[in-house]
Order: structure tokens, then C-alpha cells, then sequence
């Protein structure tokens, strides 16, 4: 374990309003492998948050507290891992909802999720809808200006790879998410290193 991996946090969200949500138990599976590389996690059930809709215009001391949670958790991520079900072959509607309330964000020292690590996971019936929901999800996070790691989770054929949220049944999968969560960490703890970095050149110039 590295060291400096233990000031990083990443957050995870993902999850359906459907109990046992494969999409909820892939994230859990990559959230535990970022925590084990050494980071601070936080994972977001979007079944259990209800966030709304998002409202253009409406400000966010209007919204209740489990906005503000999700915005505030975003804010002081260094990563992200990002799990969806596919919903007639895009991402589902609480995620996009969830997405559209990074607007939230803008005006921050970090717009959006500028500068952040994301990991992509999605779970759907077959991986033709897995793969255009993934496709959709990286359009939508590069206009929020985030840097997607370069493996992303495609799961189709969910309802036969978990038993329920917590647990992988086709072990092959769980490796793969392993994999995801401990390269989340990896980024983002490199990311990070380049901030300090930059920063301290910054410092010296302006010595």
C-alpha cells in the first residue's frame, strides 16, 4: 500500500431505485478495492439518497439535505467510480439526474468534476446495451471535464454475474472490478502528485 493513498477519497454512486441493484453490487465490489489500495471511500446509493430531478434554475439552498450531500461529496472527491444500469440501451434515469445536478458544482475553484479520476461501470441484460450505455456515460462526464480511466467495466448478462448487491457470483468479473478500483486510485493519486507539483512550481516562481 502507498502511503500517500490514504489522504485520497473516492466516492462512489451508482445504484437503481430496484432492490438488489447489479449495477450497486459491481460498485461496492470496486469501492472495496479502492479501499484496500489505501483510500478514504464513500459510497452514494442512489436508492437510498432519492435525489430529484434536476431543476435548471432552482438554487441549491431550495434542495434538502441529501443534495446537498451528494454535491458536497462530489466536491471533495479526488476520484469517482460511476456504476449504471442500462436502461433501454442508455444509462438509467437516476444516474442522468444525479449527473445533471453536478451543475451544481460550477463556480468552484474545480468546475464540474474537472481534474478528477472517474471510473466507468455498467450492467445491463445483454453488452450490447452495456456498451452503448458506457458510450453514453463518457460523452456526458467529458463535457464535465473529468478523466476517465482508460478500463471501464461492461457487464452484460448481469442477473447472472451477482447473487444481489453484495455479492459477485463469476469471480472472473470481480477481478476485473478489483482491477477498476485499485486503477482509480492509482490515477487519481498521480493527479494529485502533478496538482502538488505544479503548485510548488507556482510558489518558487512567484518567489
Amino acid at each position: 500500500m502507498n502511503s500517500e493513498n490514504e489522504c485520497l477519497r473516492v466516492v462512489g454512486t451508482g445504484g437503481t431505485l430496484r432492490v438488489g441493484s447489479t449495477s450497486l453490487g459491481a460498485l461496492r465490489r470496486a469501492l472495496s478495492a479502492a479501499d484496500e489500495a489505501g483510500a478514504e471511500v464513500e459510497l452514494l446509493d442512489l436508492r437510498q439518497l432519492r435525489l430529484p430531478m434536476y431543476e435548471p434554475g432552482r438554487p441549491l439552498d431550495d434542495h434538502d439535505p441529501e443534495v446537498w450531500r451528494f454535491i458536497e461529496a462530489v466536491r471533495r472527491a479526488d476520484a469517482l467510480v460511476l456504476s449504471t444500469a442500462a436502461y433501454h440501451g442508455r444509462l438509467d434515469g437516476v444516474t442522468k439526474s444525479a449527473l445533471d445536478s453536478t451543475q451544481f458544482v460550477e463556480g468552484n475553484e474545480r468546475v464540474y468534476l474537472e481534474g478528477r479520476a472517474l471510473g466507468l461501470i455498467s450492467t445491463a441484460g445483454d453488452n450490447r446495451a452495456a456498451a452503448n450505455t458506457t458510450d453514453a456515460m463518457v460523452h456526458i462526464v467529458h463535457a464535465l471535464r473529468d478523466i476517465v480511466a482508460p478500463q471501464m467495466m461492461l457487464i452484460g448478462g448481469a442477473w447472472k454475474r451477482f447473487a444481489d448487491e453484495w455479492n459477485v457470483t463469476e469471480e472472473g468479473f470481480g477481478r476485473r472490478l478489483d482491477r477498476l478500483g485499485r486503477l482509480v486510485v492509482d490515477i487519481a493519486e498521480a493527479l494529485t502528485r502533478g496538482l502538488k507539483d505544479r503548485d510548488a512550481e507556482a510558489v518558487g516562481v512567484a518567489l
